[in-house]
């Protein structure tokens, strides 16, 4: 067992955050809709990462 990771085998891609102007993801979609379903909200699916995190947040903090 080696106790030393080799630099070579790291990728590097993913600690990288995701673009915030990217369409949601599929995974944001589903919990937007959940939310927004209980909360009586309507669904925008044009939002991009970040607006989709944040209205994520602003949902779960009415909804809970």
């Amino acid at each position: 067992m080696k106790a030393i990771s080799r630099p070579d085998r790291i990728d590097a891609a993913l600690d990288v955050p995701p673009n915030p102007r990217q369409p949601m993801s599929a995974a944001q979609e589903a919990r937007l809709r959940a939310l927004s379903e209980r909360a009586g909200e309507p669904v925008s699916p044009d939002l991009t990462v970040q607006q989709a995190e944040r209205r994520i947040e602003l949902l779960e903090a009415v909804v809970y």
